[in-house]
């Protein structure tokens, strides 16, 4: 958890394995902020640490979610993320596995 101008952000660690190495993506950035402000699971977002990685023989990115909600900071929980994040990867078929983790 951390604190910024008077707001608490929860840190999600997201995991994905992937095809070929990949650093970002904007394309599935944008797709995961949307899915959490329709959810209404958060109010501000910021994506930092990406990173590529091979872990057990497998192609990983990993990147962190900083998340907050100015009107309802409970709504920012493991489970609403997960939930809100349900079939994310259908749209990306170099991605498998996805797996997100609070800090």
């Amino acid at each position: 958890m951390c604190t910024s101008c008077d707001e608490t952000y929860r840190i999600f660690s997201v995991e994905i394995v992937t095809k070929q190495p990949v650093t970002t993506n904007m394309e599935l950035f944008k797709e995961i902020a949307g899915r959490l402000f329709t959810n209404k699971v958060i109010s501000n977002i910021n994506i930092d640490n990406n990173k590529a990685y091979n872990t057990n023989d497998k192609q990983m990115f990993g990147f962190d979610l900083h998340l907050g909600n100015t009107k309802n900071p409970l709504t920012v929980t493991l489970e609403n993320v997960e939930t809100a994040l349900t079939g994310l990867l259908e749209k990306f078929e170099d991605y498998s596995a996805l797996k997100v983790t609070l800090n």
